[in-house]
């Protein structure tokens, strides 16, 4: 029972940022346009998000390697309990945007810290298998949060979704106290000055697998962020689905990103990683044509969700395999090398979702096929190259 609550909860606390950015996504459109915007313009919501999100990864991850994980992981946690309510308050949406970036910016210390804390289990196949595990029940997230969320909008106005956000924060305090209290990392008082930081980082920056781990795992995300900054805005205004609706459309392409995961978490064990990244670069492949079909073509919403849900099968897949190549070099500085991924990955979205708002090809529509085509592209790229490169993650 004890390891099964380890899981849980450390699954948990990194769904905390998937869990804050998909709740809130079929209010988006409402929250544009009740605070004086457009409805595109609750997209920002999902930016200022990863705009606190990734910069604050910065100094999660090295002061958890310095002071230790829990102390660390309840301020994070706590500090996004505080976000939450501020964000409930908001009267103007320049205020909520603000507080969505502190809300990242706080929340963001709870996925980094879990991610060092399953490098601490002792890396290779037994961090591979736990963060597959966890990239399951973080699956969980865009597949309940948006129902939770939409249902919340036919009973209460969009506030009611920060309430819940803080009472979630509050209830992983309490698992955390639970579950990985007694799971304490040994000291590294030794590891102190920003010197040594620096020489840790670029000495991870040597590492092949840790630069394609990133490169991979960046790419993946920044498709998938586009698809939660305008998939909401795109079913209302192409294809009139209420933000009533859109919860149990987008809960599907959930479970095909909780397939993939559980797919590599079975799959990790007969099959080498690099091996197994082919095969999610093959679906990424696929779903980046069907995106460019899409550009071409006036889909229906069915055939359009499908190629979306494809893409998210492939981002299932290739998410936990990358981030654990990218962690198999980190050793000891786990929570350095964490910080380092979710800063680039959560940039990498920030920078996707922003694009698609401002219309880089057009419209919402336009933008996200072609986006999500470009980061299939390069998805496809780095894995060849991986496969040329070879490196130190074989689990």
């Amino acid at each position: 029972m004890s390891r099964i609550g380890f899981v849980l909860t450390l699954g948990a606390i990194t769904a905390i940022s998937a869990t804050a950015i998909d709740i809130c996504i079929p209010a988006l459109p409402e929250i544009g346009r009740t605070l004086g915007g457009s409805p595109e313009s609750g997209a920002l919501l999902v930016t200022g998000y990863l705009l606190g999100y990734g910069p604050g990864q910065l100094f999660w991850g090295p002061l958890s390697d310095r002071f230790g994980r829990m102390g660390l992981l309840y301020v994070s946690i706590c500090g996004f309990v505080a976000a939450s309510i501020a964000c409930a308050l908001s009267e103007t949406l320049e205020f909520l945007v603000v507080m969505r970036a502190l809300q990242g910016l706080t929340g963001g210390g709870a996925p980094a810290i879990a991610r060092a804390i399953a490098r601490d289990q002792g890396g290779g196949p037994e961090t591979a298998a736990l963060l597959s595990t966890m990239a399951v029940i973080i699956g969980g997230a865009p597949l309940v949060a948006p129902v939770i969320g939409s249902g919340m909008l036919t009973f209460a106005d969009w506030r009611g979704i920060f309430v819940f956000l803080a009472f979630f924060g509050v209830l992983l305090v309490c698992g955390a106290a639970l579950f990985l209290g007694h799971r304490r990392r040994r000291d590294k008082r030794d590891w102190v000055s920003f010197t040594a930081y620096f020489r840790s980082a670029t000495n991870l920056f040597r590492a092949p697998d840790f630069l394609l781990g990133i490169g991979i795992s960046s790419s993946t995300f920044g498709g998938y962020a586009t698809i939660l900054g305008a998939s909401a805005v795109i079913a209302n205004e192409r294809y009139g689905i209420s933000a009533e609706s859109f919860g149990p459309i987008f809960s599907i392409a959930a479970l095909t990103f909780m397939a993939g995961a559980t797919t590599a978490r079975k799959m990790l064990r007969r099959l080498p990683l690099r091996r197994f990244l082919l095969a999610g670069a093959a679906v990424a492949a696929c779903a980046g044509v069907g995106f460019v079909v899409a550009y071409n073509a006036d889909l229906s919403l069915v055939p359009f969700w499908t190629i979306v849900c494809v893409y998210t099968f492939a981002f299932g897949l290739l998410m936990p395999t990358a981030t654990s190549m990218a962690l198999e070099p980190a050793g000891p500085v786990a929570g350095l090398a964490s910080s380092i991924i979710g800063i680039i990955q959560t940039l990498m979205g920030a920078l996707s979702s922003k694009l698609v708002v401002a219309g880089l090809f057009g419209d919402s529509y336009a933008s996200l096929c072609l986006i999500i085509a470009v980061a299939a592209a390069m998805i496809v790229s780095l894995v060849l190259l991986s496969q040329r490169i070879g490196g130190t993650a074989r689990p």
